[in-house]
């Protein structure tokens, strides 16, 4: 089995447990290829959260370069013991939030300069207007009202324009967590039809993750030019399960996007846990199995491989049904 997209409680704030520990479960479970991602470090103070500004002051932003690069010899040691003593595969990556575009920018600076350890970037949008989208219900309510008349549709319609910022810039070979505006989303979120703009009467309707793409068209232009582009130079979708683990009823992306990418990427899609602890590693995923299987429907699945002798990345695949049988699954009971 595979995970494409992970973190621990030694490089990022909001994570719980040691990295060498999470490791030790990723081999009780027997995985065959575990990536480990963690964030390029963000480099405007107004993007710090507020646990690292509790933890290190005015030296938080230097803390986060240091534990980068802590990661990137912690990580080496630890693809090197694996490799040594067959254990999982290890790829070494990166995840970037795509802050504002000078991070976007910076984040190609950064591969450029480590791509002897960094293997690939998983590309992902955490802020809309500089607010972030998945910290808590109070900053996503922010983030609306900075669109004039707090349009959903303005808010939607920027995410993925940074979206394609991000692509273009940076050509992630998996994009991590697509739709991630939707963790927080209001059940009962109302809105005008046509602009989108949040309502609280009865002339509005309700706006779900689901159905946001059959009404506004313009939006669902920029999901598939997002994807064509991804398509074109290939890269992969992940299937995050950490939106299950937080209680959604579909991992990212939904299944209104997750047919688009079948359509127009090939339905290249790969499977993350996003886990930032022990106990998230391979979290849902038999719930992740069923939505593959039952919901996209898909006939295969891919996952990430890296050449043995010159380093580079490429996607290899396998069908459904020898994704299904996998030992992995019965490890899980």
């Amino acid at each position: 089995m595979h995970s494409h997209h992970s973190h621990s409680g030694d490089y990022v704030a909001h994570g719980v447990d040691p990295l060498d520990e999470m490791m030790k479960q990723v081999e009780r479970m027997k995985f065959h290829t575990y990536c480990l991602t963690e964030h390029i470090p963000r480099i405007e103070s107004q993007y710090l959260y507020p646990e690292e500004i509790a933890e290190n002051g005015e030296n938080a932003l230097a803390q986060l370069q240091r534990n980068f690069n802590k990661f990137m010899e912690h990580a080496q040691r630890i693809k090197s013991n694996n490799e040594t003593n067959g254990g999982a595969k290890i790829i070494i990556g990166t995840e970037i939030e795509s802050c504002d575009t000078q991070h976007i920018d910076y984040a190609k600076t950064i591969l450029a300069k480590n791509s002897d350890v960094l293997k690939f970037c998983v590309g992902s949008v955490h802020h809309i207007n500089g607010i972030p989208l998945d910290f808590d219900q109070e900053n996503w309510d922010k983030c609306l009202e900075s669109f004039k008349d707090r349009s959903l549709k303005q808010m939607l319609i920027s995410y993925f324009e940074s979206q394609y910022e991000m692509l273009t810039v940076v050509q992630p070979k998996v994009v991590g967590h697509f739709d991630l505006f939707k963790l927080l989303w209001p059940q009962d979120l109302k809105v005008d039809p046509v602009t989108g703009k949040r309502t609280p009467d009865s002339s509005g309707i309700i706006a779900t993750p689901l159905t946001y793409l059959e009404q506004w068209k313009d939006v669902k232009d920029l999901v598939v030019r997002n994807l064509k582009y991804i398509d074109s130079y290939g890269g992969a979708i992940e299937i995050n399960t950490s939106a299950l683990r937080k209680g959604l009823e579909q991992p990212y992306p939904s299944s209104n996007i997750g047919e688009l990418v079948k359509q127009y990427c090939h339905g290249r899609f790969v499977l993350s846990d996003d886990a930032h602890g022990i106990k998230q590693v391979g979290v849902c995923y038999k719930k992740a199995l069923n939505y593959i299987q039952d919901v996209l429907k898909l006939d295969k699945m891919y996952y990430m491989v890296e050449d043995s002798t010159d380093g580079s990345i490429r996607f290899e695949s396998l069908s459904i049904e020898e994704f299904a049988d996998n030992q992995f699954w019965k490890l899980l009971g």
